[in-house]
């Protein structure tokens, strides 16, 4: 080697050797750096004293002429293998998996589902019987072949023949009714859908039979609902509906199935540990994409900009106005189907008059509350209607929705005024602590009034009770995308708003023909609640996404989450 030899002409020998070997390691860089002088005979050693002036030293054994060239020619090899090494590392492809950064789902059992990152991983290994267009926000059949009713009340399932789940076992009828048997058995988090939403027949949490599920045959079944519902089908893109295979339906082994489940979608799981969860393409072909568990947003943000990340999910508040300037046109805006509410109630009598609901309407500015408090995580509401639902939403109708501190004060003069404290009431430990407070704030600031937050556990039932003397939030979540799904919610919220014009405009869109028949009815129907204004709405939860350089078909809407399926990377 190199370093070694303990005679003179040994030094000779090694010295040349070192010189060639610096010179194909000055040339083997500078094809990549230019002119650059480059280090060369880094391993090589320093000039020797002459003899005369060494220290003395032991006597050794002097090699052998066999042992001195393999020596040699060992070092010449180690010193011309390290810029071919050093020129691999330089020039290996980045890593080829699409890696997403997102909190880690609560649970992968897809009638379980309540998150952002588990819809949107249940998305990928699943195909429901309906899928969403992204742009549109329209169902359009999937697993289902067809879905058909002479009634809107009993609907007839048809499968695509030939699918199977990614173990190779068929997905017949039974893989959809008894899934959705096990989620109302269970108590799943989507067992209201069936519940409230579709309102299945005989659907009940905790028991085993539903009178309303009928297996026709292996492509074919029946749901009888209990009453018209025209947006049925556009329900049954929801993990709630989603298909189990026979295996777990007997086992009843949720445990298992949801650390690695088996669905019938694009992707697959490959792997899943407390870091990371692998998807594979189940036909083989396509990127592998890697779900890290990242619930920080400063850490996927700046990930994502090193491009150590291909794209993340969330986006810390003070970045909120950087990211063109960051990311270029890299970051996408996802509207969502959510709203928060103040909602009167109705057997209040200093709070029946829609005036003064009116004027604290017009007296909170949403706008700071949203870049305050909630940290650029959602957007001021201009409607009812979250603006997820794409299929007939509008902009722009709520009016009294916009911050007017002077048609506020002279609103609420012409109501007679409001005496009194004022309490907001809202669910404890939810979260709701600061924006609760600041609203509480602006309308003591610009009405003057006594305005008192007040958290309680157990809202829902002092609402039922009667017990709520003031505003109290509410929180709703579209279950289709369908203008009439945000606003039956808000006339289950307790309110005791029962004008009949409206319930039967909504009951009308609820049994249109289609969803795009009951879509007029709908809005009419959302023009009168802000006219009574029962609730206010005071925002809309959204979603931010930013990406590398190298992803494209980055796309996401507000019930599918990120589309995994459509994530590649440039060649």
């Amino acid at each position: 080697m190199c370093g070694g030899a303990s005679r003179l002409h040994g030094m000779d020998l090694r010295k040349r050797q070192c010189d060639r070997t610096g010179e194909l390691d000055q040339r083997s860089h500078g094809s990549r750096n230019g002119n650059r002088t480059m280090r060369t005979g880094g391993s090589c050693p320093a000039p020797v004293a002459s003899p005369a002036s060494a220290p003395p030293r032991s006597r050794e054994r002097p090699l052998k002429s066999s042992t001195r060239t393999a020596s040699l020619v060992t070092g010449a090899v180690v010193v011309l293998l390290a810029p071919v090494a050093a020129l691999k590392a330089w020039s290996e492809p980045a890593d080829p998996r699409i890696s997403v950064g997102a909190p880690a789902p609560a649970t992968l059992l897809p009638g379980d589902v309540r998150d952002t990152p588990g819809r949107m991983i249940a998305n990928a290994v699943w195909t429901g019987l309906v899928s969403y267009d992204p742009k549109t926000g329209a169902p359009a059949n999937a697993a289902a072949e067809s879905i058909t009713s002479p009634d809107r009340r009993v609907w007839t399932v048809r499968l695509r023949p030939g699918a199977t789940f990614q173990d190779g076992t068929p997905v017949t009828s039974r893989s959809f009714t008894a899934a959705w048997t096990a989620v109302l058995r269970e108590g799943w988090a989507g067992s209201s859908l069936l519940t409230d939403a579709a309102q299945i027949k005989g659907a009940e949490k905790g028991e085993d039979g539903v009178p309303g599920l009928k297996v026709k045959d292996d492509r074919t079944f029946e749901v009888t609902l209990d009453r018209p519902l025209s947006g049925f089908p556009a329900l049954l893109g929801d993990p709630a509906f989603f298909p189990m295979p026979e295996s777990v339906l007997r086992s009843r082994d949720w445990t298992s199935y949801g650390r690695t489940p088996v669905g019938n979608g694009p992707f697959r799981v490959k792997s899943r540990s407390a870091h990371e969860i692998v998807l594979r393409r189940r036909s083989g072909g396509g990127r592998t994409v890697v779900v890290k568990a990242m619930p920080d947003a400063k850490a996927q943000y700046a990930a994502a900009g090193a491009g150590d990340l291909d794209v993340a999910t969330l986006v810390p508040a003070n970045r909120h106005e950087s990211m063109e300037a960051d990311f270029g046109g890299r970051h996408l805006a996802v509207p969502g189907r959510d709203v928060t509410y103040l909602a009167f109630p109705g057997w209040e009598d200093r709070l029946a008059s829609p005036t003064v609901r009116s004027a604290l309407s017009m007296a909170v500015d949403r706008s700071a509350v949203t870049e305050g408090a909630l940290g650029h995580q959602y957007s001021p509401a201009d409607a009812l209607v979250a603006p997820g639902i794409l299929p007939g939403h509008r902009e722009g109708q709520c009016r009294l929705c916009v911050h007017d501190s002077k048609a506020a004060v002279a609103a609420l003069a012409d109501a007679g005024g409001l005496k009194g404290p004022l309490n907001l009431w809202y669910e404890a430990n939810r979260g709701d602590d600061a924006w609760v407070k600041d609203v509480a704030g602006q309308i003591h600031k610009e009405l003057g009034l006594d305005v008192r937050p007040h958290p309680v556990a157990g809202l829902r039932e002092a609402v039922d009770d009667r017990k709520v003397d003031g505003p109290f939030a509410v929180h709703t979540t579209a279950a289709y995308p369908a203008p009439v799904a945000a606003l039956t919610p808000l006339l289950d919220a307790g309110t005791g708003f029962d004008d009949a014009y409206t319930t039967d405009l909504v009951a009308e869109a609820e049994h249109a023909a289609t969803p795009d028949e009951g879509v007029i009815q709908a809005r009419l129907a959302e023009s009168a609640m802000l006219r009574d204004m029962p609730a206010m709405p005071l925002w809309s939860a959204h979603d931010h996404l930013v990406w590398s350089e190298r992803v494209r078909g980055v796309t996401a809407g507000a019930f599918t989450g990120l589309r995994l399926d459509r994530l590649a990377i440039e060649d």
